[in-house]
């Protein structure tokens, strides 16, 4: 035994009688509730003798092995260690559960994920690389690694980087990559091969075990921090999500698929050149959404389990505190799921890791804390059958699967490398099945098969241009301007969008004047709209500079052409309204108010929208104007009282009249509007007037006057922890739309939704995606409880005495901090005035949101907020 190991050994028999004492016992942790009676989850360890653990990996002969973490994002206070360490549990008394600890191996930074190779090799993915550890004496001490992979990059961020890994039943050695914060990077191979990039969306790459033959398999991911294959050799990858898109996913990963994320188009992922879930001409969709912050994967035949779980996944979600399982079933050549939840634990419960034994039990780290920076807290968790149960043996062979014809034509077409096969590659583009199309796209990518592509660009069939587009921007085609000026007058949605966005992204400024007359020449759908202005903005960006930021000058520019060209759509006009990035031009609003007056219904409605965030004092006599002629549509009405009572209580106090308006919305948002103007007695009155009217009356207006008044309201929720089962159903999402950016509610003064709103907070236009009505309740009553890392609230001092509260931006060289200030926008903090920098535990998103609104109005916030999908 080397003498460095049996020190260590020494030290670690020591500091296990001394922490034995110090465990928390099992009654002292609140065990999370397991919704299959046939299972039962039991705490194996807890802190001190584990603390931040993430990934685990378990041997042949049963011990367990984790990676104690001790340096994502640490503190300047933390106790320490500083570096990582894995940890290896044996068991000492035969009872089946590993209970003596031992330090296996240390020294690492952002260590992330652990694996087993086939030949029994531990390997440790830590953000910059792979190592293989070896314990070649057997003492279990490893006393040497040797390097697999390595990450040449900038990128420092802890868990953006290499993370997840898994083998293959050939041989392979599979691995994740996050988004690398857009980061240039290269990726090493041991004998010489590489993968180099920057800005793309996280990737899965592949090599031999000893960091041979590296190869991209796939793109357009975020963080795949889990992966694993089924039975039958297919890979699968759980991955998290943007900041403002969506559930995350379990991806069903193929060779050569793009996944849809770039993060040069920003982070948010709502860029017109990005999708999610195979929205976009030559991108796949996931197989299922999953719970938040999923980070391991485990197939259940690795496991003793019942066989209702063969086949099946599962996935640990460390933001929803849950265990989740998914079961696959075949949709064309690939799989769907749904989401079912096994495990549901308190906010005490943040599972990481997940693996199996060879005895069949489950083993689960818990990162415990919310807290991303390390805490000392941690758990180990096992889950198995219980006595008595019937189990399939871990790994027992089972009944062989169906045939998949779609699924064994995508992979002959996959390998197709001759002009031999076009037939049957075109055939492949014009299929329905996208995993079908994104395999002939891959295939039609490759150098020889370039001319089959060329010539299926005059194909008669729309989707085998547009997949033969996409596969020859994928091989970089060295003249694409003459296939791209036809494109652009192509009669099809999908081949105009292809060409904008390779015009677009790859900054082909030289097509500007043939994209500018395709957008001249009409006839744009939404869809061919916002392509045509991302790439405008893109080839307006600076090359050297970040493009996904947009550009109100080229975005003023169109918008102003469009608006003042009459002979444009009204449903296009009315598209540009909605984007009019400057409402300080007199000449805009001036435009804008005459959409407002009259013409096409959905040009008013979009003009009083736009117009409402104006401050010019035109804008509060026009909203007036609209509210008061009932000849107009009620809807357009209620949205000029909203934008009404934006405008500082200006031209309120003439609207009391329309509390007896017909139309149900416009009493309502009269007296939601009429709460800004309560320092005014004529408004207090007639008010008071309304509501001794309605005396006895549970409706929806009497509930405003109530509210309004400050009167009692039995119908109002007692506590804070009754309010959820008044809102379980209910709500009018057009009422909830004006609620959102009411000025005493106030969502929009942070966040954005429908291309509307502040931008301190993350965008709202897709929450439904990801978040049901028990979540939004949960986050509108309960802000501070979970809070995303990338929208803590910093808050700065300055020796002015200034306090600078925000969402944290850049930091300089200088020292100076740019922070996001609700209500400032960006502001810039020189370093040598800032006193002190810390980040609270308090969301931006005030507490007490409920107080400002009546129940009916929270079950209308709700309904608008589960409309963004």
């Amino acid at each position: 035994m080397h003498l460095r190991g049996f020190h260590r050994l020494q030290l670690s028999a020591f500091a296990f009688i001394l922490l034995r004492g110090m465990l928390l016992s099992a009654a002292e942790v609140e065990t999370p509730f397991c919704n299959d009676p046939q299972l039962e989850l039991r705490l194996v360890a807890a802190e001190p003798q584990i603390m931040t653990p993430i990934g685990a990996a378990v041997d042949a002969k049963g011990r367990l092995f984790v990676i104690e973490s001790h340096s994502h994002h640490t503190k300047p206070d933390y106790p320490g260690p500083r570096k990582d360490r894995v940890l290896m549990w044996a068991d000492s008394d035969g009872d089946g559960v590993p209970d003596r600890r031992s330090v296996f191996a240390d020294g690492f930074h952002h260590a992330m994920t652990l694996a087993f190779s086939p030949r029994g090799a531990l390997c440790l993915v830590h953000r910059n690389g792979v190592v293989a550890l070896h314990d070649r004496d057997g003492d279990g001490v490893s006393e040497s690694q040797s390097k697999v992979l390595e990450l040449e990059t900038t990128g420092t961020y802890p868990h953006d980087g290499l993370s997840g890994i898994a083998f293959s039943r050939d041989g392979w050695l599979y691995i994740g990559m996050g988004e690398n914060l857009g980061a240039p990077y290269t990726l090493h191979g041991t004998d010489g091969s590489r993968h180099s990039g920057g800005g793309e969306g996280g990737h899965i790459f592949r090599c031999r075990p000893d960091g041979r033959e590296l190869q991209h398999v796939a793109t357009g991911l975020w963080n795949p921090f889990g992966l694993e294959f089924d039975r039958a050799g297919n890979l699968f990858a759980v991955d998290n999500d943007p900041d403002s898109r969506p559930p995350c996913r379990l991806l069903h990963v193929v060779e050569g698929g793009d996944y849809g994320f770039k993060f040069r188009l920003g982070r948010n992922g709502l860029h017109p050149f990005l999708a999610w879930n195979g929205e976009l001409p030559g991108t796949l969709p996931m197989a299922a959404g999953t719970g938040e912050a999923p980070s391991g994967i485990l197939l259940a035949d690795h496991a003793a389990l019942p066989a209702s779980y063969r086949g099946a996944f599962l996935v640990t979600s460390w933001g929803d505190h849950a265990i989740e399982v998914y079961r696959p079933k075949p949709s064309g050549a690939s799989w769907r799921a749904v989401r079912e939840v096994l495990v549901h634990g308190g906010q005490w419960f943040r599972p990481v890791s997940i693996v199996a034994a060879p005895d069949g039990a489950i083993y689960i780290t818990d990162w415990v804390d919310q807290s991303y920076p390390v805490h000392g807290k941690g758990r180990i968790w096992r889950l198995a059958a219980k006595r008595g149960v019937e189990v399939a043996r871990p790994d027992a062979p089972g009944r062989p699967a169906a045939p998949n014809p779609a699924a064994e034509r995508m992979q002959r077409l996959l390998k197709a490398n001759s002009p031999a096969r076009a037939r049957e590659l075109l055939a492949g583009l014009d299929d329905v099945d996208p995993f079908i199309r994104s395999a002939a796209i891959h295939a039609l990518s490759r150098p020889v098969l370039q001319p089959v592509a060329l010539k299926a660009t005059h194909d008669p069939h729309p989707l085998v241009r547009t997949g033969a587009l996409v596969a020859l921007r994928r091989a970089n085609y060295a003249e694409p301007a003459p296939i791209l000026r036809r494109a652009l007058a192509d009669a099809d949605d999908h081949v105009r969008f292809v060409a904008l966005q390779w015009i677009g992204e790859g900054r082909l400024t030289a097509l500007s004047d043939a994209m500018d007359a395709a957008f001249n020449a009409g006839n744009l759908s939404p869809t061919v709209f916002h392509a045509y202005l991302a790439a405008a903005e893109l080839l307006a960006a600076p090359t050297n500079g970040p493009s996904s930021l947009p550009s109100d000058a080229v975005r003023g520019k169109i918008v102003e052409r469009l608006l003042n060209d009459d002979t444009k759509p009204a449903g296009l006009r009315a598209m540009a309204v909605a984007m009019v990035p400057n409402l300080r031009d007199r000449r805009i609003v001036e435009r804008l108010a005459g959409f407002a007056r009259g013409g096409e219904p959905l040009l008013r409605v979009e003009a009083v929208r736009t117009l409402a965030g104006a401050t010019n004092a035109t804008v509060a006599p026009l909203f007036q104007e609209i509210a008061l002629d009932r000849a107009n549509p009620a809807g357009l009405r209620a949205d000029a009282i909203a934008a009404l009572a934006r405008q500082s209580g200006a031209g309120l106090g003439d609207l009391t009249a329309l509390l007896d308006d017909p139309a149900p919305a416009v009493q309502i948002e009269t007296a939601r509007a009429l709460r800004t103007a309560l320092d005014q007695e004529p408004v207090r009155a007639a008010l008071r007037k309304e509501c001794d009217s309605l005396a006895g009356s549970g409706s929806a207006l009497a509930e405003q006057l109530r509210f309004a008044l400050r009167l009692p309201d039995a119908q109002r929720p007692a506590d804070h922890a009754a309010w959820p089962a008044m809102l379980q159903q209910g709500g009018d999402s057009d009422s909830g739309r004006r609620l959102f950016f009411h000025p005493q509610v106030g969502c929009a003064k942070c966040h954005p939704a429908e291309g509307r709103g502040g931008r301190v907070g993350p965008d709202l236009s897709t929450i439904a995606s990801a978040s049901d009505r028990q979540r939004l309740i949960q986050s509108i009553l309960e802000p501070s409880r979970e809070i995303a890392p990338q929208f803590e609230q910093h808050v700065v001092e300055t020796k002015d005495g200034q306090t600078y509260t925000g969402v944290w931006l850049n930091a300089y060289l200088d020292g100076s901090l740019l922070l996001s200030v609700p209500g400032m926008g960006q502001v810039r903090i020189p370093g040598p005035e800032i006193v002190s920098h810390r980040t609270s535990e308090l969301s931006l998103m005030p507490e007490g949101l409920e107080n400002g609104m009546t129940v009916q109005d929270f079950r209308d916030l709700l309904a608008f907020l589960l409309s963004l999908k």
